[in-house]
């Protein structure tokens, strides 16, 4: 790996961005929309063999294509597993996430009840009896084996994301199973875990490396994302807050991707495109970044090129995302990678060209790179998501060793 001078890492205000990060640190609502759990309305599977609307066979609908549209958000899923999924999910749906279904799993039905999903899978009664795993991943594990039917006509998708707490009983020992049988089904499995901190104990780590390889052999793209390393960011911070935080940067993560296939925009993206930047053959270790710019910042940039100091800001900011602090990997490695813009009505050419144009000569030089543009007209920032493969995860290489230990 590359020496990164530490003044190139980015900073938890570009990861979540720094109302975000005042709201969770402060304790204030900043107005976030939620929305309230409704089932998604069944639709018909021949509805994608279909070649137009009923009337004349050929002339596709408005009725129609917003039918088609609704039913391609339902073969996109978020899948929250255990306790730690479980409250991601609900911080997700309550974001107001739009283009895929979001899904709460556990073995723990009080925890299940409270969380806020739009579908909702209670595994392993038989072996559990609705109590939870008691932190065995084994237990998780059979719960998820003896619910196989149910968990496959949740995954039988064209995108999986997992989400799930490593070192415990559901989130450890389900996830994997469920992205084994997603993957059967042909899905792309994108899955995000938490790792525990050191301080909850020398077994709990073990088990989290266990679980962390299971589900890396069953995931397209896999990210970990230490809890740990944040303690280490922001020492002062509460438990609650921090995990606030990891939360969130999930969150926006996910979001970067769903809202980019499912929203019309200047440059759009679909799922053969994330499919074909995020699968397996690229490696399965994944990197995310996030950075915002205010549009403040780039007030003396006009509709052609950027004044030198504006594209100093852009460079500097795009740089900030392909440096994630909480990952610890080498940008210069990333082999492939999707790049998400999003500013309001005044994004101009030269903007994105000079976002898009830092990211390329930052990864490898073969590397394939995606990106796509979407205006949102009461954004007063340019948002930058990345998502990619290539670099190795340290988490991922420090699993290995320890249980062979």
């Amino acid at each position: 790996m590359n020496p990164v001078s530490p003044q190139m890492y980015g900073s938890l205000e570009d990861l979540i961005g720094e109302d975000k990060l005042k709201e969770i640190t402060t304790d204030t609502i900043n107005g976030i929309p939620v929305v309230e759990n409704g089932q998604v309305r069944v639709m018909k599977d021949n509805l994608l063999d279909s070649t137009g609307s009923k009337e004349d066979g050929y002339d596709d609908s408005d009725e129609y294509l917003s039918e088609f549209l609704q039913l391609l958000k339902t073969r996109t899923v978020i899948i929250g597993v255990g306790g730690a999924g479980n409250n991601a999910i609900t911080r997700l749906q309550e974001s107001g996430v739009t283009g895929a279904i979001t899904i709460a799993v556990n073995t723990d039905a009080q925890d299940l009840y409270y969380a806020n999903a739009d579908q909702k899978l209670l595994i392993g009664k038989e072996v559990t009896g609705g109590l939870g795993s008691g932190n065995n991943p084994k237990v998780g594990e059979e719960s998820a084996e003896s619910d196989l039917e149910r968990i496959r006509q949740i995954t039988r998708k064209n995108i999986v994301f997992l989400t799930c707490g490593m070192g415990g009983g559901t989130g450890t020992g389900a996830s994997p199973i469920i992205a084994r049988e997603a993957q059967k089904a042909g899905a792309l499995v994108i899955s995000f875990c938490t790792l525990p901190f050191k301080m909850e104990g020398e077994e709990k780590g073990v088990i989290a490396n266990e679980g962390l390889l299971k589900l890396a052999e069953f995931s397209d793209t896999i990210i970990p994302l230490p809890n740990e390393k944040l303690m280490k960011l922001v020492p002062n911070l509460t438990l609650m807050k921090g995990f606030k935080i990891m939360d969130e940067i999930l969150i926006r993560s996910v979001r970067g991707i769903v809202d980019l296939v499912s929203n019309c925009g200047l440059v759009n993206l679909d799922l053969a495109d994330v499919k074909n930047i995020l699968n397996r053959s690229h490696g399965t270790s994944g990197y995310i970044g996030k950075s915002e710019i205010s549009l403040e910042e780039i007030s003396k940039s006009n509709n052609s090129m950027p004044s030198p100091f504006v594209k100093e800001i852009i460079q500097e900011k795009t740089l900030k995302a392909l440096h994630n602090p909480i990952l610890e990997m080498d940008p210069s490695e990333i082999s492939s990678c999707l790049v998400s813009i999003t500013g309001n009505q005044y994004l101009s050419l030269s903007q994105v060209n000079e976002i898009v144009s830092t990211v390329s000569k930052t990864i490898r030089p073969n590397a394939k790179l995606k990106f796509g543009a979407m205006i949102d007209p009461t954004s007063e920032k340019i948002h930058i998501n990345i998502i990619g493969q290539g670099p190795t995860s340290p988490y991922l290489e420090k699993a290995k060793p320890a249980l062979n230990e």
